[in-house]
């Protein structure tokens, strides 16, 4: 095995950046321009203040976190926590924002407990956006009836050998789209898990001479892609505080009170959960992908799901994200959402029956375009108040600046449109 280790750690975007280095300094502070924080897909910097050129550029230090390192194929990776120069927290680290969460909760005596289905197209080529063709699919397919290629199982045997806790792996209903699930863990470790996977998959799979996408609808005659996020609690003896045994459905007052913080921010958590203008094609009625503010019990329909498990696996299913969206914002939105409802104690409503599509219990819904989004999150002062306010500030900014970078894009449909009779 290579004596370097990989140190590695997410932007405001879900993207990884990071450092080779030599073992034995593994524990020494690397070094970077603060600015590879503030800069969006275009690669412009964005002028924060005490974040870029009006500070003039100053370092950041990534921080090697204990109980992080993991085998990587000839190599080893490891993750980071991000500071200033003099040693202060960096409040535009996305990990410290989960911790900080995290913290709120151990003072309620729980710790958050997370696991991932992340959802996935298996490409031929990306110029065009090609899907890989899969003659045999279905359904829930395996090894040819999923990929005929057999990346998906190397992926997943990849991911296994890292420590990345799958589950296991299988087709979706469109062919070319396959599910990895991942087992849950404490809530850092769990996001670290989907982060890392993410990278891991790409990987493997350029590797073996194919490609990925996580995009959110990156086809217009298919379902879109989702990050569907279970979570439950663990109290100090390590049990679930979802389960009440006497209740009608076996919630607890914490479980519904959770649910009913998802439900009272459900417009603002979308400018996590789908973080690009490409989500809202993808958030719409008929992809079960979250756009009513509903819950149900084991209704797929519904945003929040309670899955028909009970026990000691009773838990909650979040379905808005999609692959796009950050693990770790995402998961301190969600669970910042649900400590909301708690510290609050919101009363949950009825939940959906049947088909919400069609009949749907509530008139809520998630926002039509990013910009809606954003609107929406930096008008809920509850769910900002969990975060730090630079950390919010430059997210919004970065995202808007997406948000007009598409408005002023002239896109292909507009040329072959219009064009040819104009």
């Amino acid at each position: 095995m290579s004596s370097q280790i990989d140190i590695l750690f997410p932007d405001l975007l879900g993207l990884a950046h990071g450092k080779t280095v030599p073992a034995a300094r593994r524990d020494h502070p690397t070094h970077y321009a603060i600015t590879v924080m503030v800069q969006g897909l275009d690669l412009e910097f964005l002028e924060t203040p005490n974040y870029s050129t009006s500070s003039g550029f100053p370092d950041m230090e990534a921080r090697f976190e204990d109980g992080t390192l993991r085998p990587w194929g000839d190599r080893q990776v490891g993750m980071a926590l991000l500071h200033f120069a003099d040693g202060r927290p960096l409040p535009l680290d996305s990990r410290r924002a989960l911790r900080s969460v995290m913290d709120r909760w151990s003072e309620h005596g729980l710790t958050p407990v997370s696991g991932y289905e992340m959802e996935f197209f298996l490409l031929a080529g990306r110029t065009p956006l090609t899907k890989l063709p899969v003659p045999d699919h279905r359904v829930y397919g395996i090894g040819p009836g999923a990929d005929p290629t057999g990346t998906l199982e190397l992926i997943a045997e990849t991911a296994e050998a890292a420590d990345l806790k799958v589950e296991g792996v299988n087709s979706e209903f469109t062919p070319s789209q396959v599910e990895v699930s991942l087992h849950y863990q404490d809530a850092m470790s769990a996001a670290d898990a989907a982060f890392l996977f993410r990278i891991l998959a790409r990987e493997v799979a350029r590797r073996n001479g194919i490609d990925i996408t996580f995009m959110a609808r990156p086809f217009g005659d298919a379902v879109g892609s989702g990050m569907h996020v279970n979570m439950s609690l663990n109290d100090a003896s390590g049990r679930n505080a979802l389960i009440d045994e006497s209740d009608t459905n076996g919630l607890s007052d914490v479980a519904k009170s959770f649910v009913a913080g998802l439900l009272d921010h459900h417009k603002a958590l979308a400018a996590f959960a789908g973080p690009t203008v490409n989500s809202y094609k993808r958030l719409v009625p008929g992809m079960l992908s979250g756009y009513w503010a509903n819950w149900g019990l084991d209704n797929r329909i519904s945003t929040v799901r309670i899955p028909g498990q009970r026990g000691a696996t009773t838990r909650i299913e979040h379905r808005m994200a999609d692959g796009a969206a950050s693990p770790h914002l995402l998961t301190a939105a969600l669970f910042a959402a649900g400590l909301s409802g708690v510290e609050r104690n919101l009363t949950l409503p009825e939940p959906q029956v049947g088909d919400a599509d069609s009949a749907p219990n509530t008139d809520r819904h998630t926002p039509h375009s990013l910009s809606e989004a954003l609107d929406a999150l930096e008008a809920d002062s509850v769910l900002c108040s969990y975060f730090h306010p630079d950390l919010i500030e430059v997210y919004l900014e970065l995202k808007r600046r997406e948000c007009g970078r598409w408005v002023a894009a002239v896109t292909d449909w507009e040329q072959n449109e219009y064009s040819r009779v104009y």
